[in-house]
């Protein structure tokens, strides 16, 4: 179960994707509803359009900075708490749609990956068909601590997981869709069970499985997943399409696909859990754009005056200060209330825990002490580039080394940030901040036009596909 939050207002920031920021596509004093679309991608650029979950008149345009160093131009709206949705957010029925015009569809609902870095969906839809992958994954293992907004996903709208799973897998041509979860959660296995049954007729080119994976943090990590079903190590630079033939999606994803699909919802809104060490565990349906400190309001059980408020998961998040301004943004899954502990700092005691506790199979301390020493090449040499940063091994050091921010650290240096990735801020535009010209986008939800005008070439057999809408039904 979760709760619906109605906030007093939302900052909408826009970059929240991996990607270039959108463009404000309002201004100061303009009255917005449920539903529209405040920020627009630029022409040509790797971006998605930001929606509104609220009505109500935008009361500033600024720039922002992001607990995640992000800088980024950011719309406020005053909610008026009417709860105005545009006309055109309805359920569709009785209607016929193709590969491309699917794509079209989930690229205009502004939706990005929930459980990572927020690539844009379609254009990793897009990757998918191209490299003309077999397996499509849905990626339910919710493995980090206290989290559970995917696993509350899975049990409240099982249906709209696997058909949204399914609609893409035939966008991209895929002949099997795989469900990845944990050994334990028997009630979400038994949900998207009952859910593969009540629609493989509509889907009988298909074939559907269901892997079970041990329960244990990290475990949803791409190159994780193409090792467990592969037996491939994928290399830096290595992608699951080109490898593997297959393509990892979050089931929170495929909901919000499956949203924009049938009823016509642009991505506004997510499940978000909000737990700590210390509480039961909240989880809670809030428009993206949310403060951090509304969510804290309704969690009361949650937070004392010593928390460390994280946002993220408790291991690999970013503590914040100011949860007023701090808002939640498409690939927030959990905010974090934490004790604080001092653990009492000593050398190394070579216990080996770190080595243990490793996904990727490296010896955090001794790459640890390499950089202390400066023998940079050497901790290259020993894999520290491969850190995936999941926290673990500072999680287990008895002597209380943080190793995990210096390795990481060390491994992002080596990586280009490219003017796409989620990390750059060399896409900013001070004209969007200072007399620019909001496009004109008439109070619309970019739902309205679907199709998918950017890919009328090279048109494809999977263009041939029909979604099971019939006889006017909903959904």
């Amino acid at each position: 179960m979760f709760e619906r939050i109605y906030p007093a207002k939302i900052i909408l920031p826009m970059k929240m994707h991996y990607g270039v920021p959108a463009i404000p596509a309002v201004k100061v004093g303009d009255y917005v509803r449920i539903g529209q679309c405040v920020g627009v991608p630029p022409k040509g650029s790797f971006s998605v359009p930001v929606h509104s979950g609220i009505s109500g008149r935008v009361s500033d345009i600024s720039e922002i900075r992001l607990p995640n160093g992000i800088i980024t131009p950011a719309v406020t709206i005053i909610n008026d708490m009417k709860r105005n949705r545009l006309e055109s957010v309805k359920p569709r029925s009785g209607f016929k749609i193709s590969a491309s015009e699917t794509i079209g569809i989930i690229r205009n609902a502004g939706i990005c990956g929930m459980g990572g870095e927020g690539i844009p969906t379609a254009a990793k839809l897009k990757r998918a068909r191209n490299e003309a992958i077999k397996d499509f994954l849905v990626n339910c293992l919710q493995s980090e601590p206290y989290s559970t907004c995917d696993l509350v996903a899975i049990t409240e709208y099982p249906d709209y997981v696997v058909l949204g799973a399914c609609a893409c897998a035939r966008a991209v041509g895929a002949s099997r869709c795989v469900f990845l979860i944990s050994e334990n959660r028997k009630e979400q296995r038994k949900a998207l069970a009952n859910s593969i049954d009540k629609i493989k007729a509509d889907f009988k080119d298909l074939e559907f499985d269901i892997k079970l994976f041990r329960e244990r943090f990290p475990q949803g990590y791409y190159r994780l997943v193409a090792r467990a079903l592969y037996g491939k190590n994928l290399l830096l630079g290595e992608t699951l399409e080109k490898t593997c033939k297959a393509v990892l999606f979050n089931c929170s994803t495929m909901l919000a696909c499956w949203e924009a699909l049938s009823d016509n919802i642009p991505m506004m809104s997510r499940i978000v859990s909000v737990t700590g060490d210390a509480s039961g565990g909240h989880n809670m349906l809030v428009p993206i754009g949310t403060p951090v400190s509304e969510l804290l309001v309704n969690a009361q059980d949650v937070r004392n005056g010593s928390d460390r408020i994280v946002w993220g998961n408790c291991l690999t998040g970013i503590e914040i200060k100011d949860t007023e301004h701090t808002p939640i943004v498409k690939t927030t899954s959990v905010i974090s209330a934490i004790r604080r502990t001092e653990v009492p700092k000593t050398p190394c005691i070579h216990c080996g825990l770190c080595s243990e506790c490793c996904p990727m199979n490296l010896s955090p301390n001794t790459i640890y002490e390499m950089l202390n020493q400066g023998l940079r090449q050497k901790a290259s040499e020993e894999g520290a580039r491969d850190c995936i940063a999941c926290g673990s091994c500072s999680y287990v050091c008895p002597a209380g080394i943080n190793l995990t921010t210096a390795i990481a650290s060390f491994a992002g240096e080596g990586r280009i940030i490219e003017v796409n990735s989620l990390l750059d801020n060399s896409g900013l535009d001070d004209r969007l901040l200072d007399d620019y010209d909001a496009p004109d986008v008439g109070g619309t939800s970019l739902l309205e036009d679907y199709s998918d005008d950017d890919d009328n070439n090279d048109k494809k057999a999977t263009d041939s596909i029909t979604l099971p809408f019939e006889k006017d039904k909903e959904v």
